[in-house]
């Protein structure tokens, strides 16, 4: 299968994003809403509170992160956002799917160390030759292009084969 082109990937990387921060975005207003009824129980216990807040959003947010790709790897080899610009991730070996501990993973460690040095290891993946991430490369898994036979919201024929009336 042909790689994905790199614009894809940011755009699936965004999409995946937007559904990732609301869902983030819920989790949290629901911890603010519950220490705001610890707190009018005991306000002398704020500063405790905020560490444990701060922590406990800290990991629910990594979980998250972990769950969602995690499961959509796993299960499909595409995230939503993936999903709507027909690409998949795919180990290196042909035909072996990305585990739910290698996907999550992938999804939360990898793509932290690809963000952390200013985003490097994601645009490495616009000028590396096999068009690889640093958390590609990590995880030993690949982005690519979904052929058009397996798109399922697809019907007809590919119309880049189809022969156009002269």
């Amino acid at each position: 299968m042909a790689p994905a082109h790199f614009i894809a990937r940011f755009m699936a990387w965004l999409f995946d994003g937007i559904i990732t921060g609301i869902l983030s975005v819920v989790m949290a207003l629901a911890t603010a809403s519950l220490v705001g009824i610890i707190l009018s129980l005991d306000p002398g216990i704020f500063n405790l509170m905020a560490l444990i807040v701060g922590v406990v959003t800290a990991v629910l947010l990594l979980l998250l992160n972990f769950l969602y790709y995690g499961y959509f790897w796993s299960t499909s080899g595409a995230s939503l956002g993936m999903k709507a610009f027909d690409i998949k991730v795919v180990r290196r070996k042909p035909g072996e799917r990305i585990s739910f501990w290698r996907a999550g993973l992938r999804g939360t460690i990898g793509y932290w160390i690809s963000a952390i040095p200013l985003y490097l290891g994601y645009i490495w993946a616009g000028f590396d030759g096999s068009k690889e991430g640093w958390h590609d490369k990590i995880f030993d898994t690949h982005i690519v292009k979904v052929p058009w036979e397996e798109q399922p919201l697809r019907t007809g024929p590919d119309p880049s084969k189809v022969k156009q009336p002269a």
